[in-house]
């Protein structure tokens, strides 16, 4: 096996086993994956009131934390990796399947990411999400900031 098929076999293998801590809300686990100032950003914003990007490993936890509390965990499927020029580069298309807790709906979406890896973490992840699935699953929550729908804009701790 030459750097580059290994390279981008510890790739896939790390971004697969991001997305399982990730799904299972394993939040520790799935911060390790990525670098200190990881850039995110999301091209269609899943909720209108959100940022459009992110940067470090904290405030990406932070904000995928709370704003997964109100579902079920994820599971997340693989269902294709591109490959790119780049090993370091990749293509990841994916699904998942939860429960919205607040209303009992099923939440399945599907997505597309961009990433870029250094040292085998995640430095760059851009994600490609269906907003009007995440829409039609919040119904009324869908317009409120991620603190007002878990409760934390009403004054809770």
């Amino acid at each position: 096996m030459n750097d580059d098929t290994a390279l981008r076999a510890r790739n896939r293998a790390a971004f697969a086993a991001m997305l399982g801590h990730l799904g299972r809300k394993e939040f520790d686990q799935f911060e390790a994956y990525l670098d200190d100032n990881v850039f995110q950003d999301w091209p269609y914003r899943p909720i209108p009131s959100m940022a459009d990007s992110l940067v470090g490993r904290g405030a990406l936890r932070g904000f995928i934390e709370q704003a997964t509390a109100d579902f079920d965990p994820y599971n997340y499927t693989i269902s294709r990796f591109h490959e790119m020029a780049d090993p370091d580069s990749l293509i990841v298309e994916y699904s998942s399947r939860t429960v919205y807790l607040p209303r009992a709906v099923p939440y399945a979406n599907q997505y597309l990411s961009i990433l870029r890896f250094a040292e085998g973490k995640i430095v760059y992840w851009r994600e490609y999400v269906n907003p009007l699935i995440i829409k039609e699953a919040l119904l009324d929550d869908f317009g409120k900031t991620i603190d007002e729908r878990v409760g934390r804009g009403h004054g809770a701790a």
